[in-house]
């Protein structure tokens, strides 16, 4: 099969064949210079620009403009969809909410800048949930009530999350692997304050964690996303200004982020055998039967000999218990 690609060349006043390299440009942009990075097709022949497919130039375009915005401290585009996401609002409301006229909203993502005035607003306002709770209310004739009550859910679901640290750490795992069941998040969650343990020398989440017949299970996380059931959690909120991570640091990120990229690889019944296989659990499940209720709460200071022993604390030795966790259960098996 043929996989040559073709593009015309200006200079060569033909089609001619092309490669494409990442590079840092440097053009005008309302009489200031703009530098970005951007995927440039380049003739073979003569190494002049060619444009590789039908929407490059527009591309290149909105890459400009962005980078332009950004020097300039001018909100992005994604950053807006961050703040539609963040708020479950469309573009007219909030609009509506922010004070702004109805279709202002809609200009920015056809191509206008915003003025300086309201790319301030909007900045605070991914920023600022108290200061979006106002507007809110100072705006809310401007909406519909199917609208305001939507945005007022949404808002109170965000001084939840702001006053939560297991919630943050929640939703980031849930919006970091974008699909997770409840029993899959409860592992995640044990594991994530174990290894925060070997990695930072501290206790993640102080709610209160128990021995339950499917592993450890945090009670309040439990009854947040039960009626999910076996399916995926679908409400996360994508978004991490504000309040979203507020109470954590960025070791602890970290931590979460290398059970995400490791425990978080495997499927819910995998994750719910290599908690079984923890001494932690285990030595509260004496005198339990495998399927029995239990409510007895896992000792904090066991979870840390655990994992500080085992060294669980890297990305490799992570994967390297796992494996070794697996190979056991076969071997049961």
């Amino acid at each position: 099969m043929n996989n040559q690609k073709f593009a015309y060349c200006n200079e060569c006043e033909d089609l001619v064949e092309f490669e494409v390299f990442e590079e840092m440009l440097a053009e005008e942009y309302k009489g200031e210079e703009v530098q970005f990075r951007f995927r440039i097709g380049r003739c073979k022949c003569c190494g002049c620009e060619v444009a590789t497919d039908i929407d490059y130039n527009t591309r290149k375009s909105e890459t400009k403009i962005e980078a332009y915005k950004k020097k300039k401290g001018i909100i992005s585009l994604e950053e807006i969809s961050e703040i539609l996401e963040k708020y479950d609002i469309g573009k007219e409301v909030l609009a509506d909410i922010a004070g702004f006229g109805k279709v202002t909203i809609k200009r920015y993502y056809d191509g206008v800048i915003p003025a300086k005035e309201y790319s301030d607003v909007l900045l605070r306002i991914l920023d600022d949930e108290i200061f979006y709770g106002g507007l809110l209310e100072r705006n809310k004739d401007k909406l519909k009530n199917i609208a305001y009550q939507k945005a007022i859910s949404r808002y109170e679901r965000l001084k939840e999350i702001g006053n939560s640290k297991i919630d943050q750490i929640s939703n980031y795992i849930i919006t970091q692997l974008g699909e997770v069941t409840p029993l899959a998040l409860e592992k995640l969650l044990a594991f994530s304050n174990g290894v925060n343990y070997a990695l930072n020398g501290k206790q993640l989440i102080h709610d209160e964690c128990q021995a339950w017949a499917h592993g450890p299970v945090y009670p309040y996380i439990y009854a947040q996303y039960k009626k999910y059931g076996y399916k995926p959690i679908d409400n996360g909120i994508y978004s991490s200004h504000g309040c979203m991570l507020s109470k954590l640091s960025e070791e602890e990120i970290k931590a979460i982020d290398m059970v995400i990229k490791t425990f978080g690889l495997y499927s819910p019944k995998i994750l719910e055998m290599i908690s079984h296989s923890q001494t932690p659990w285990r030595e509260k499940r004496v005198g339990y039967d495998s399927d029995e209720k239990c409510q007895l709460p896992i000792n904090e200071k066991s979870i840390e000999n655990f994992y500080i022993e085992n060294e669980l604390n890297s990305e490799e030795k992570i994967l390297s218990y796992i494996w070794k966790c697996i190979q056991n259960m076969q071997f049961n098996y």
